[in-house]
């Protein structure tokens, strides 16, 4: 076979450039410490490296998440913690006011602690967080949470019940931030006002069940009838499915009814009665109950106590009554108020926890992803190196022949 001189050179030329090539591409591994530089490399590798690198991504948002919640049920818990204080403090101020060996001028003395103790709860209630978000206010975070309605002399809540989730691992969503409307919107009254109760069937209506009641009373009016047998019924208007007691079992207020006595409890909706006195013989006693509670807060409940021990003057019977009345509202509410913080609290706790445990777990999917990442695309400099050196050898040894290739012809053994 004839080899012509074109072909030598066609072919040591390809064979050098082949050999530049490799030695470029061990080069760029060896600067770079990836043994696959593009997806031609290893197409099947390629694919898996893009994968991991999804996974780890998407694991390293979840910490990001995590850091994002954790902040934010701290400083919730820091300002319910603060709120605590202040509860109890104002509860301890409450008592104080109630003690008969104070005078007006004595109560008008704690008034100025009663309204620093408002000052604080609003700012505390008012919290934002690290992104100037309200921690409060629900969904609406650029909306102050709180604030002072002129017209109505309270407090006004300008937010919503919205609670905003995160998620935190890839089956695990953590809410992230509490409304107002379940930490401290949810006190309530302490009773219920009744209307047309003329005969005094009804006393000491309480609230049980806030949420329950609430429900309830959406649209509807309830009847208590009681005659002079000491049955009692309750029907709902508008005629609607019968009433049934809270008790266990529970009984059909309705269309059955239950037997009491002056003096007895009934529980039904949300709500406990007491039964004032039986009819007459002949007589039924009826009452309606159709006000629904307004939701209230611990702001809400300072402020009441601050403004009625500056107006309230006990130096009469009434002044003494509406005092005592305002006494025990203040207290119940502040139990109802520590009792929703401690729960707030609680459950701020569990996530908190709940938060460093997927943490560690995103921790250990993160250390074996990059242990697999790194199976598939790190190099291994040992390898690499000596594969350098051997193609480096090799270049130098084909420049060298192909120098000396490129010498054989005959116009040199004639000159």
């Amino acid at each position: 076979m004839r080899i012509s001189t074109n072909q030598i050179f066609t072919g040591n030329v390809n064979n050098l450039s082949r050999a530049n090539a490799e030695l470029f591409k061990t080069q760029q591994q060896i600067s770079t410490g990836k043994k696959i530089l593009q997806p031609s490399d290893d197409p099947l590798a390629s694919a898996q490296i893009i994968k991991l690198k999804q996974e780890l991504a998407r694991t390293e948002q979840f910490q990001s998440n995590i850091e994002v919640t954790d902040r934010r049920l701290g400083l919730q818990e820091i300002a319910l913690g603060q709120i605590f204080n202040d509860t109890v403090r104002l509860k301890e101020l409450t008592i104080q006011a109630g003690s008969p060996a104070l005078t007006d001028n004595d109560r008008q003395a704690l008034v100025a602690e009663v309204r620093e103790i408002v000052n604080q709860l609003q700012g505390q209630m008012n919290s934002r967080d690290t992104q100037g978000e309200y921690l409060f206010s629900g969904f609406k975070g650029n909306t102050q949470a709180y604030r002072y309605d002129q017209a109505t002399e309270r407090y006004i809540f300008q937010g919503d019940s919205g609670q905003r989730s995160i998620q935190v691992g890839p089956n695990n969503i953590i809410t992230a931030t509490d409304s107002a409307v379940q930490v401290f919107e949810s006190v309530q009254p302490v009773n219920v006002p009744v209307l047309d109760n003329a005969d005094g069937l009804v006393s000491n209506l309480y609230v049980t069940n806030f949420a329950e009641f609430e429900q309830s009373t959406e649209g509807v009016a309830f009847n208590i009838s009681l005659n002079d047998a000491g049955l009692l019924t309750i029907t709902s208007t508008p005629a609607g499915q019968p009433v049934f007691s809270d008790d266990q079992p529970p009984i059909d207020l309705t269309n059955v009814g239950i037997n009491v006595e002056a003096g007895d409890t009934v529980k039904f909706a949300g709500v406990r009665f007491d039964v004032q006195s039986l009819p007459a013989a002949g007589n039924t006693f009826s009452a309606d109950l159709s006000s629904r509670p307004e939701r209230s807060s611990i702001l809400n409940t300072a402020l009441k106590l601050e403004q009625g021990l500056s107006q309230i003057s006990t130096g009469t019977e009434a002044g003494k009554a509406a005092l005592g009345e305002l006494l025990a509202r203040t207290l119940k509410e502040i139990e109802a108020t520590s009792e929703l913080n401690l729960r707030a609290r609680g459950s701020i706790g569990a996530r908190m926890n709940a938060l460093e445990s997927q943490q560690r777990v995103n921790e250990d999917f993160e250390l074996f992803t990059r242990t697999a990442l790194s199976s598939f695309e790190d190099l291994d400099y040992n390898e690499a190196i000596s594969r350098f050196t051997l193609q480096q050898t090799v270049l130098e040894a084909a420049y060298s022949s192909f120098n000396r290739i490129s010498n054989l012809s005959l116009f040199n053994f004639i000159q």
